[in-house]
C-alpha cells in the first residue's frame, strides 16, 4: 500500500473545543493534531504554529504545475507553501510516528548470518558491562567489550575482529577468565572460546 492509497483524512477548517491538554506535533513547518485512528483511518487536524493562535489551517491557491500548495490562517495571516498536500505531509508524519515504534525493536538480519541484537538493559550490583564498536590500529572496525567488577579497580577487556574472525584480549587488564565463566565469539567460518578453568 503507498502513501496515496493510504486511509487518511485531513481536516482544516471546522473548529472543536477540547477539554482535555492535546498533545501537537510539528512537522513540516506546520502543528499537527491527532484527533482519532480506528480500522486504518486516521484523522489529523493542520493548525497554525504561530504561537497563541493554533487555528486550523485552510487551503489556499495551487500553482499551475501543481507542485506548490499554499495553506493559510485566517485568524493571524500566517502562510505556508508547501511542495506536497497537506495530506501527503500528514502521510509522512504517520510514518514517521510509526518509525519511532520500532527504534528498540530486535533485528534479524535474514540477508546473510542470523543476528539477534537484544537492547534489554539488566543491572547488576556487583558486575558491569560496556560494549562499543572501535577501531583498531589499521583503522579496521571491531568490537569491544570492557567488564569488571564494581568492587575491583581493574577491568577486561576484549576485541572481536570480524574481519579476521579473531577473539583477543587486553593483557594489560584482568584475564577474561577473571570476570567470565566462558568467552564465545561466533564468526561466519570460525569460533573463538576463551574459558575459565577456576571451578
Amino acid at each position: 500500500m503507498n502513501k496515496k492509497q493510504k486511509k487518511l483524512s485531513v481536516s482544516y477548517g471546522k473548529t472543536k473545543m477540547n477539554e482535555a491538554k492535546e498533545k501537537l506535533y510539528n512537522w513540516a513547518g506546520i502543528l499537527w493534531k491527532i484527533n482519532n485512528v480506528y480500522n486504518g483511518n486516521i484523522d489529523f487536524e493542520a493548525l497554525c504554529p504561530v504561537g497563541g493562535c493554533r487555528c486550523k489551517l485552510r487551503e489556499g491557491d495551487v500553482s499551475l504545475n501543481q507542485l506548490q500548495h499554499t495553506y493559510y490562517c485566517f485568524k493571524c495571516g500566517f502562510k505556508i507553501i508547501l511542495n506536497s498536500t497537506i495530506e501527503e505531509k500528514a502521510s509522512d508524519l504517520i510514518d514517521v510516528l510509526e518509525s519511532e515504534k520500532n527504534i528498540d525493536a530486535e533485528i534479524i538480519n535474514v540477508d546473510g548470518e542470523l543476528i539477534k541484537v537484544q537492547r534489554e538493559e539488566i543491572k547488576d550490583s556487583d558486575y558491569w558491562v560496556d560494549v562499543k564498536i572501535s577501531k583498531n590500529k589499521k583503522g579496521e572496525a571491531q568490537l569491544m567489550v570492557l567488564a569488571g567488577s564494581k568492587k575491583e579497580k581493574d577491568k577486561t577487556q576484549l576485541f572481536i575482529d570480524p574481519k579476521k574472525e579473531r577473539l583477543a584480549f587486553d593483557q594489560n587488564n584482568d584475564h577474561p577468565a577473571k570476570v567470565f565463566s566462558k568467552v564465545t565469539a561466533m564468526f561466519k567460518n570460525s569460533k573463538s572460546v576463551i574459558k575459565s578453568h577456576i571451578k
